[in-house]
């Protein structure tokens, strides 16, 4: 009876014994399991950081913010770049279910402004920058501060160090404005021009000197002269976006060259346009100049619409429309690839240009629509 409980003791204590090492055994394998688990958490980790990064790899787009800092708020025919940013951002946003933001600064046409809000605009967390800025010069800092905070950033008009660009197609820009100077040349002064004004930014920079240059190769195109004997009679003034400055710039070189009677003059924008006109009608030499400014802003549909009512064209004949209603529908689904980690076709942020007279505004901005 003795060997028999024995021999059961020992039969428990090795059973026991089992059961404790299944158990022990057990231990490792559920670490094993967990191991792969947190490699794999490790390394996709930093993939999910960004969000714009997560919605590109995953193919999904989620809520982002557009900030947009304006190149001048206080001139009327700027306005429209950031009213067509804020529409056109409502309603992709809508067509994709998703919210798109947009944060609206003012640069008011200078540099140390324009650094400034880019550094409020990153506080604020934007997800992409859309930089409209007049001083080229600090826009190489604007890129490198968005370029430290993983944020992409989108052009207007003026290079921001190698980010996307939207805006014009400046050497076609201006061969149109200088092809209907040379049009106009033609029709009315057998082809002759004496001199060449242009009411000019330079502080715009290389992009923008390429639109004022390009009038000259327009001007070419249409006349007997070389883009170097154009050149040799061109006369470029600042007019530093100021109406009354380059009224008085263009009086004082009316003053200069009264004997000049075959004058034409190009304008960057329609203010240089509107005060170039001003002094002329001032002078009295209406019969003397040609105006062509580039845009067709409210300054320049104006003028064309008097033209048209009138039935009489004066010598500020039109503009090269940028259509700034409709950046906004370039800018926005390209800020939509930015944010998903991809990079715009450069073709497909270039505007469409074309030339507005009395002829075809009425096809393009009808005044009962677009009349101020």
């Amino acid at each position: 009876m003795k060997k028999v409980v024995s021999v059961l003791l020992s039969i428990m204590l090795v059973l026991t014994m089992c059961a404790g090492c299944q158990e022990k055994a057990a231990e490792p394998s559920g670490t094993d399991a967990a191991a792969p688990d947190a490699t794999v958490q490790e390394t996709q980790k930093p993939a999910e950081a960004p969000e714009a990064s997560d919605s590109a790899a995953s193919g999904e787009l989620k809520d982002f913010t557009i900030g947009y800092a304006g190149l001048d708020e206080s001139q009327e025919h700027l306005i429209p770049v950031g009213d067509n940013i804020e529409k056109i951002a409502k309603e992709k946003g809508e067509e994709l279910g998703i919210t798109i933001k947009v944060i609206r600064v003012d640069n008011a046409g200078d540099g140390a402004k324009a650094v400034e809000n880019v550094d409020n605009l990153i506080l604020q967390g934007i997800d992409v920058l859309v930089e409209f800025n007049l001083d080229a010069a600090v826009n190489d800092t604007i890129y490198e501060k968005c370029q430290n905070a993983g944020i992409p950033v989108m052009a207007i008009d003026i290079p921001v160090g190698d980010a996307p660009y939207m805006g014009a197609n400046n050497v076609l820009a201006g061969q149109l404005c200088g092809e209907a100077l040379g049009d106009l040349v033609n029709e009315n002064w057998e082809g002759k021009v004496d001199a060449v004004l242009f009411e000019h930014t330079p502080e715009a920079g290389e992009v923008v000197q390429t639109r004022m240059d390009s009038i000259l190769d327009g001007l070419a195109n249409k006349t007997d002269y070389s883009v170097d004997d154009l050149k040799a009679i061109t006369t470029t003034v600042s007019m530093k976006d100021d109406a009354i400055l380059a009224q008085q710039l263009c009086a004082d070189f009316l003053t200069a060259n009264p004997d000049k009677t075959h004058i034409v003059i190009g304008s960057i924008n329609d203010i240089g346009a509107q005060g170039a006109f001003a002094a002329v009608q001032a002078a009295g030499r209406e019969d003397d100049v040609f105006i062509v400014n580039h845009g067709v802003s409210v300054s320049t549909r104006e003028n064309i619409y008097t033209q048209e009512n009138a039935g009489k064209p004066n010598c500020w004949r039109g503009g090269v429309s940028y259509f700034l209603e409709r950046y906004g529908e370039y800018i926005v689904p390209g800020c939509i690839e930015l944010v998903q980690g991809k990079t715009p076709a450069p073709e497909s942020l270039l505007m469409d240009h074309l030339y507005i007279d009395m002829n075809n505004i009425e096809e393009w901005y009808p005044q009962a629509e677009w009349a101020q």
